[in-house]
């Protein structure tokens, strides 16, 4: 995804959040999970290619090795040199850390802002001033929402099942100090962390949920 179709993503997902604040509890879940998905979306597509998704996908299931191999050796062939695939995989794992370090900082002024409105919702229902389908509405957006960070979770943790390989394996042949080695190294250590942000925020979406469970 280009820079403007990531940035027009992001301006009609803020739109359909924006508009959310004049609607009803009901209408506004609808109104934010239409945004949410639509945020996600674009992110998603930022981070990785229909055919790279693709390829990742198969690292699932079974013969996990074999497949971060054949990943690998499909992306050295679009390459002339060892120096020019590695540029490129450190620039791809840029990519996924600005996308996730994106989702983190919009779901963690989610989190914070679902904290209250949780809080709130629960006490009116436990008040009787609420009804149920009100409060299972906000908890299938909450649901929604803790799927998308799942599906993103996954998403991570298959690139870095091949990155972590690349290293493994690019790391033989070349100098102690290579700079392709040592950035492409500094760039994971960043995903990692940036996915363990995500899985705590995931963390935090799943006790927002059980806090409005009855």
């Amino acid at each position: 995804m280009n820079k403007t179709c990531k940035g027009l993503t992001l301006l009609c997902a803020a739109a359909l959040l924006g508009g959310c604040a004049t609607m009803d509890d009901q209408q506004r879940t609808r109104g934010e999970g239409a945004a949410a998905g639509a945020l996600i979306g674009g992110l998603l597509g930022y981070a990785i290619d229909r055919e790279r998704g693709a390829a990742v996908g198969a690292l699932l299931g079974g013969g996990v090795g074999l497949a971060v191999g054949n990943e690998i050796a499909k992306r050295k062939q679009a390459y002339a040199s060892t120096e020019d695939f590695l540029d490129g995989e450190i620039a791809r794992v840029a990519e996924f850390n600005t996308t996730t370090v994106a989702y983190n900082q919009r779901l963690s002024g989610e989190i914070a802002q679902l904290e209250t409105e949780s809080s709130n919702l629960r006490a009116r229902f436990d008040a009787g001033n609420a009804d149920r389908r009100t409060l299972q509405a906000r908890r299938d957006d909450l649901r929604g929402r803790i799927e998308t960070a799942q599906k993103l979770e996954k998403t991570l943790e298959d690139e870095l099942k091949v990155q972590n390989a690349i290293l493994a394996q690019e790391s033989k042949g070349r100098p102690k100090d290579d700079p392709y080695i040592a950035r492409l190294e500094q760039e994971v250590a960043a995903l990692q962390a940036n996915l363990e942000q995500l899985r705590e925020g995931s963390t935090q979406l799943a006790r927002i949920d059980q806090r409005l469970s009855v």
